[in-house]
């Protein structure tokens, strides 16, 4: 297990850790990739991944096929609040790294410094460092569309949920993902994840359960937002 290489909403890094996932069998497909949380917790196997968002398909295959150890640690940290990371002469790939680091919803266009952005947790020394030495374990992964309907390993399925808010992802033909789910479960392993709506709405473009309920955002005083994971695997329709 490595940990994340950049920050983005919706990590399922924690509860992958937690074993809330069903581990995977053979190679794994995350076609709704975001931070690959998952498959960071299983990081030894033949990953692939893919995704629609413009800024993960610069980082991504940056990380993968290019990113060496110095080009983690050239990225600056303690850089000042509101500076535009554009302007610090980084390539693109690094200014996406610096980037993801400042914000949970890094998928935006916002580019400047944030007041966060030093603090523990988020771009500071050990975590450059950190990144620079776990981006390596990653470059056996393949950034991919090519992933056929035989193919027979682990299909990691985590897209915007349809009840809570999207992060400007394109429109989502749940019905049509529901039917692309069922015929992938036919040849190899399916887990896919859900989550209630905020004001407790239920997905039922898959017949989902209970998984766990996390944390996703911490505020003062201990009043975190929390959110009740759901989760449907092929195993369902043997049990079904």
């Amino acid at each position: 297990m490595i940990h994340p290489l950049f920050k983005w909403f919706g990590s399922k890094w924690s509860a992958s850790k937690r074993g809330n996932y069903p581990a995977p069998e053979g190679d794994i497909y995350e076609p709704f990739a975001g931070g690959a949380g998952y498959s960071l917790c299983h990081h030894e196997r033949k990953i692939f991944l893919w995704d629609t968002d413009a800024h993960l398909r610069v980082l991504w295959p940056w990380l993968i096929n290019e990113a060496k150890t110095s080009d983690i640690l050239d990225i600056p940290i303690n850089v000042p609040i509101g500076t535009d990371i554009r302007s610090l002469g980084l390539n693109h790939g690094q200014a996406v790294l610096l980037k993801s680091w400042q914000r949970t919803n890094s998928c935006g266009d916002c580019w400047t410094i944030s007041k966060w952005g030093h603090l523990s947790g988020q771009w500071t020394a050990n975590t450059r460092a950190r990144v620079a030495h776990e981006v390596h374990a990653i470059k056996h992964w393949e950034f991919t569309d090519n992933i056929t309907d035989e193919w027979e390993g682990t299909r990691f399925v985590d897209p915007p949920y349809q009840y809570n808010y999207q992060y400007r992802s394109s429109p989502i033909d749940y019905d049509r993902l529901a039917s692309d789910v069922t015929r992938w479960a036919k040849v190899g392993k399916v887990i896919v994840v859900e989550a209630e709506g905020q004001s407790g709405e239920l997905p039922r473009w898959l017949p989902f359960s209970y998984s766990h309920e996390q944390v996703t955002s911490r505020r003062k005083t201990k009043n975190h937002h929390h959110s009740r994971e759901l989760i449907w695997t092929s195993l369902s329709l043997v049990d079904a």
